[in-house]
């Protein structure tokens, strides 16, 4: 996706979107709604849902990639769940109509490979303070990173030595498998 296009993509106004309720759909079904590109379709949204409250996050990145686009999952302080499906190359985080602070976890996929790109620390940065934790998915593994605070719990590695990032864990990359150990 070239530049022009993601400020396309960024310049487009964000629709407040509703909670997600995790429900795993038949297998079909999930297929039907890959081939017929709905990506609103509860079977797509529900299964999403499902497969991060159960912290499968390979599945959360192999549907996305039979999408051919990021999918973005944000998780609020009551547990409740948005998904957002993007493009191939970037997602947006949509309002999340009735959350609640802070947000917990904040997942998102990408093409290929996990690792904290330019946009992602944007969207960390304007998330500092108010989201406790981060992951991107990659097709095998996946990277975390945590907000805190330096003051009471030291950050040892940082997305960056000042700003909002220097509250931001930089963690090694990680086999799913690692991680769900």
């Amino acid at each position: 996706m070239s530049y022009f296009e993601k400020q396309n993509l960024q310049s487009n106004k964000l629709v407040p979107q509703e909670p997600v309720l995790p429900r795993l759909h038949p297998t079909q079904q999930i297929k039907d709604a890959v081939q017929s590109g709905d990506l609103r379709s509860d079977a797509l949204l529900q299964s999403f849902a499902y497969f991060a409250v159960e912290g499968h996050w390979s599945r959360v990145w192999h549907l996305a990639d039979a999408l051919k686009r990021e999918v973005s999952i944000l998780f609020d302080a009551q547990g409740w769940i948005w998904v957002d499906i993007g493009t191939i190359g970037m997602v947006h985080v949509s309002p999340p109509i009735g959350s609640e602070l802070p947000l917990r976890l904040w997942v998102h996929t990408h093409p290929w490979s996990a690792y904290w790109s330019d946009t992602d620390r944007r969207t960390l940065a304007g998330f500092s303070g108010a989201l406790q934790e981060a992951l991107v998915l990659g097709h095998d593994h996946l990277v975390r990173s945590i907000g805190s605070d330096p003051e009471t719990n030291p950050v040892g590695r940082k997305l960056s030595s000042n700003g909002p990032l220097r509250y931001w864990t930089d963690e090694e990359p990680i086999s799913y498998r690692t991680f769900r150990e």
